[in-house]
Order: C-alpha cells, then sequence, then structure tokens
C-alpha cells in the first residue's frame, strides 16, 4: 500500500536542489563509502555511509515532511502496526545528521541507496536539509 505524499514542512530549508548519484560501485565499497559533499549557504558536509539510518528512524512526522520535499519520493506502508518504509523507486531513503556551521545547526544528509542491480550497489543524494 503506497501512502500519498505529506505537506510540505515550511520549517525545513532544502540546500541543494539537485539529485546526484555519489557512488555506484560493488558491495564492500558500498557501506564503507564516504565523501565531502560541497553544499551551497554551507559549505562542505562530511557524508558517511556508516552513519545513516532508515529515514522512518526520524519520527514519523519529521520523515513525512522530508520525503514532501523529495521529488519521486514515498511512503510505503507494508502492514498497519509496522514501521514505514520510504523510498525513491527501488532505492531506501536514509538520512545522516550531521552538524551545519555550527553545533547549533542540524543538517540532515537524505540519500536513497541499496543494491540497484545484481552486485551493483549504488548512493543518490536526494538533498540536503536544515531545520530553520
Amino acid at each position: 500500500m503506497t501512502v500519498n505524499k505529506p505537506l510540505l514542512s515550511m520549517d525545513m530549508k532544502r540546500l541543494s536542489k539537485k539529485k546526484q548519484r555519489l557512488f555506484d560501485g560493488t558491495e564492500n565499497d558500498f557501506y564503507v563509502f564516504s565523501s565531502m559533499l560541497d553544499v551551497a549557504e554551507l559549505g562542505s558536509v562530511f557524508f558517511d555511509n556508516r552513519q545513516v539510518q532508515y529515514l522512518w528512524e526520524l519520527g514519523e512526522g519529521q520523515a513525512d515532511a522530508l520525503v514532501g520535499l523529495i521529488p519521486g519520493a514515498r511512503k510505503h506502508m507494508v502492514i498497519p502496526g509496522d514501521s514505514p518504509a520510504y523510498k525513491q523507486g527501488n532505492l531506501a531513503l536514509y538520512v545522516q545528521r550531521v552538524n551545519g556551521r555550527d553545533a547549533n545547526q542540524s543538517v540532515l544528509i537524505v540519500v536513497a541507496a541499496g543494491e540497484a542491480q545484481p552486485a551493483r550497489f549504488v548512493i543518490d543524494l536526494c538533498g540536503v536539509f536544515v531545520d530553520e
């Protein structure tokens, strides 16, 4: 069962506008992949695939708000009562929380990641967001 997109969050600011492929390779390299991301208005932030968590782990309200800001993202409820699955296409959505310019600013890096083809794994940057 697919759930419609939620209303946009008015307090979430998107810092990156364009979807970008960060990784395309083997499973072994996928799990340890990291990269510096250049983000307008913020500078460089460090993405580390070892530090991501499932989007639903943010809490349903914040996860739904982020999904509403990501083109092609959807919330799926497989079994009522279970945690929702957030996806973009066939890839699961993950998030990494990092500090912004100072420790008082939280930045969320959202990626779509997983096995795209047998033995081929990808990570797509879906957006970098900051709470205002």
